[in-house]
This record gives C-alpha cells, structure tokens and sequence, in this order.
C-alpha cells in the first residue's frame, strides 16, 4: 500500500490537513478557521491553543475519510510566517500569537535601524533589515515583551507557528535556519547554518536566552508523543520532520524548485516563487533569498501583497459574505469591469515596490456599475500586481520563464486563471487540487527527507487541471491597465503621506 504524509499547512486562516500519497496526490483534505483579534495600535494576534484544536479536528475529519487508512509514515508542518508565539520547554504556549500583520513594533525596529552600521549588518549577513513596518519577528519579540510580559518572562523560547506545531507533536522545541529568517539572527552567506550569528543577535536585541535550539533543515527531528498522537488520531513514535516556511513549501509543491521553473500562488497573500543557489538580495524591490530546505538552495521571496484577501474583503463589503465562488461567478455574468480598476493595496504594497504607506482605491466607477463590475475589478488588480512583478523578478533571478504554474486557493478559479496568463503574458498551468499545494510541498519534502521520493522528480509527479494562454487580443489593453496601475501607486503614496 502507497506510504502517506500526514501533511499540516498553517495559514492566517487556520490550518488545512492533509493526507498526501508518494505521487502527490490528496487523498484527504480538511479545514478549520482560526479567530485573529485585532487590538489597539496595529496589534494582530491569534490563540496559539485554538490553532492547535483547529489541527486536532482538520486531522481527525481528514482521516476519517479513509477507509481503510493508508499508512502514515511521517508527519510534515508547514505555516505563515513572521509571527511569533511564545512556548514552554515542552511546545506548550506561553501566551498569544503576535501575528505577521501586528506593527506594533515599528518604533522598536526604527531604533534598532538607527545604530551605525546595522543597515549593512544585516543586508550582508542575513539579507532582510528589521521592517520599518514593524511586520517581523525582532520587532513581535518586542511586542510580546512589552504588552506581554508574564507570556514573555514564562517562555523557553519565541518560534514562528510551525515550529510551535512541531514542539506540539513532538515535545521538542526546535527551529532551523529557515523558519529564525524573521528573526534575522542567523548569516544566510552560509546555507545549512545551524549557530547563531552573535551579532546579529545582538543587532536585533533579542535575548539568547528566548531563542530556540537550531537543528538541520532536513531529517528527522523527533517523534509523535503519545499525547499528541491520542488527539490527532495517529500512531505514536511516527518520525516528524523539521517545519517549514509556507512559501518555500508552496515553491516545491508547485515544482519551482530551481530558478527555470517559477509559479505563482495566491493564498490570502499573492506571491511568485523560484530557487536559486546563492544567497542574494534587492531591498528596492523587496526580493531576496531564505535559505530553503531543499539541499543546496535559496527560496526566492518574492511576496506581492495581498492576494485572496482583497477578494474576500471584497466579498464582504458587497454582501457575498464568505462565498467567494458565488461573488467570481457573478463577476463573470459581465464582460469585463467596464472601465473600474482596482489597486490592491490594502495592506500597503511589497514587490516589487514596496510601500507601507499607500493604499488601496477603485477608480473608474459610474452609476452604471454594480458589484459585478467591482469584484471583476479585484481579480483584475491582483492579477496585474503580480504582472508587475514578473519583470524584476526575472530580471533578479537571471532567467526568463516560458510559463508559470499557478497554485493556492486562487488557482480553483478558472477565470483568475486566465485574468493571470493576460496580466503575465504568460501561459499558465493551473494545478488540480491547488489548495493542497503548501500540503503537497511539505509532503515532498519530508518524503524525500525519507528516501522514498527525489525532488527532481517532483516537477513530472504534479497533476495540471487546465493550461490558459494568453489573449493575444487583449495584450494592448492589459499593458496600458498595467500602466495605469504603476502611475496610480505613486499617486495614492502622495495622497497616503499628504
């Protein structure tokens, strides 16, 4: 019978479990949401106890689906990250989640950027500065510290969430040096670093004291503890193997696992994805390299902004409520957005110009519009976005791509599909099963941390549910929307800082 991956993928909105077979396909699949909290001043965080019930009870609908049940044979972790959850000695948390998005620290960060020489320290060295934003790790220890402190004082260690889940199957607190990359602690120059860099520890001012112990990328780092296995309803003693950075994992489980093979994937962020074998950076235009687990190679970040997010915002603000599928096929009961743009930065934009300040707009609208119109605008902005994107990051990985694969849970749109091969001017090979993709990554990597998969294989395993070209009609017009985009985002950064 096929060896299987019990595969946990942490997203902002809560985790989706997965069983994931030797061939990558998704034998099961389920979800939970987990509450965010907002509080005052920029703050964003989660109850790192319900992420771990949501976890318990995803597993347990997903393995109730098999019938008989196919071997498990390792357990993989994959999650967002920059955010920060205080833990015991035994993965036990401590206190909240700060989230990705919480910018209470910026000052602290500003502080820090302020001391001579720390700008090229960390360019150098690590490759990513503390955020201006406050959006990292260095400045959520801070938060944690400040607005937490009983959490903060109790904590053996701060872990991004995927090591947090790790610690929770295994009662090992761990981390590697690519899930600390937003703790900027460790010198990325080197791929396979397990030491900290003393200083840039203490460039950051985080104590060494609260952080946790460094161990190899790739392996085996411990074992399902009986307790942990009770509650997901597995084996106990099954291997797990070290976490991982959500868009590292959906960079191999779309096949982008060297820098001629690129894909794009939209989550609740949007973001293109490739390796390469150095470690390299281009502050300007927010692209640099996180040392990945797949042996010998450097994940390209190239994160976009806000992705499956604008959708849903929009759901919401024109009363589809969580239906996103019924607010995409109502947007296709009319030809276009008929003259309505979108710019999609809700959150402030990253690659590849990034910006905190500026902001999201409709322009373009008339009493003639209605949603339609306006949701077919979103699909349109975020898809342009990353047709922005595609130029810099070619040029800044040294290639050229014939064609890009398209993934997460934009990808089970076929209209966004398209929308996205017009606003690249690239074909675009949209996955099946494409919320699974992080999943799917994960899987690979833990099964070829076994032995049983190689990932140079991995890119011939994957399953294309539909191929959309570009619209040869359409390339004047897209280019001039694109145009039009770039010249509204220096607008709406004017109007943002006025």
């Amino acid at each position: 019978m096929t060896r299987c991956v019990l595969a946990i993928d942490l997203g902002t909105s809560g985790p989706k479990v997965a069983v994931v077979d030797e061939r990558g396909h998704t034998l099961a699949w389920a979800s939970r949401p987990v509450t965010t909290t907002f509080v005052g001043d920029g703050g964003a965080e989660q109850d790192p106890n319900e992420m771990w019930r949501a976890v318990v009870e995803a597993a347990r609908v997903a393995l109730a689906e098999l019938t008989p049940r196919p071997p498990i044979v390792v357990v993989a972790v994959t999650s967002q990250y920059m955010s920060t959850i205080p833990v015991a000695a035994d993965g036990t948390p401590t206190g909240p989640c700060v989230l990705w998005m919480d910018t209470r620290g910026a000052d602290h960060n500003l502080t820090l950027l302020a001391e001579e020489g720390a700008f090229l320290r960390f360019v150098e060295r690590h490759g990513l500065i503390p955020l201006p934003s406050g959006n990292d790790n260095v400045a959520h220890a801070h938060v944690l510290e400040t607005h937490h402190p009983e959490s903060f004082d109790a904590a053996s260690a701060l872990v991004e969430p995927m090591d947090y889940l790790t610690a929770r199957l295994t009662g090992r607190v761990t981390a590697t040096q690519s899930t600390v990359f937003g703790q900027l602690v460790c010198d990325n120059r080197t791929w396979g670093a397990v030491e900290y860099d003393p200083e840039l520890v203490a460039a950051t001012g985080l104590r060494p004291d609260k952080l946790a112990p460094l161990v190899p990328m790739h392996g085996v780092i411990g074992e399902v503890t009986t307790r942990a296995a009770g509650e997901l309803g597995i084996e106990a003693g099954l291997p797990v193997v070290p976490g991982t950075i959500d868009s590292i994992t959906s960079a191999v489980g779309s096949g982008a696992l060297d820098r001629d093979r690129g894909s794009v994937i939209i989550g609740t962020t949007a973001v293109m994805v490739t390796h390469v074998d150095e470690h390299r950076c281009d502050l300007g235009s927010a692209l640099l390299t996180v040392p990945s687990p797949v042996p010998g190679r450097y994940y390209v970040m190239a994160e976009n902004g806000i992705g499956g997010r604008a959708l849903e915002w929009a759901c919401h603000l024109f009363g589809y409520g969580h239906d996103v599928s019924a607010a995409i096929a109502d947007a296709a009961t009319v030809a276009s957005a008929d003259g309505v743009e979108f710019a999609p930065w809700l959150l402030g934009s990253l690659a590849p110009s990034p910006n905190d300040d500026v902001r999201a707009a409709f322009t373009g609208m008339h009493l003639r519009h209605d949603r339609r119109h306006l949701v077919h605008a979103v699909l349109d902005g975020v898809a342009l976005n990353l047709g922005w994107l595609r130029g810099p990051l070619e040029e800044f990985v040294g290639t050229t791509w014939p064609a890009l694969t398209f993934g997460g849970g934009g990808a089970q749109s076929e209209r966004w599909a398209q929308t996205l091969a017009d606003a690249l001017d690239r074909p675009v090979h949209r996955l099946a099963a494409p919320r699974a993709t992080n999943a799917r990554g994960a899987a690979f990597l833990a099964l070829a941390d076994l032995g049983v998969v190689s990932l140079a294989d991995v890119p011939s395993l994957l399953q294309v549910a539909g191929v959309h070209e570009p619209d040869p009609a359409r390339r004047d017009a897209t280019a001039a929307a694109l145009r039009r985009l770039q010249e509204l985002h220096t607008t709406l950064s004017l109007a943002s800082t006025a």
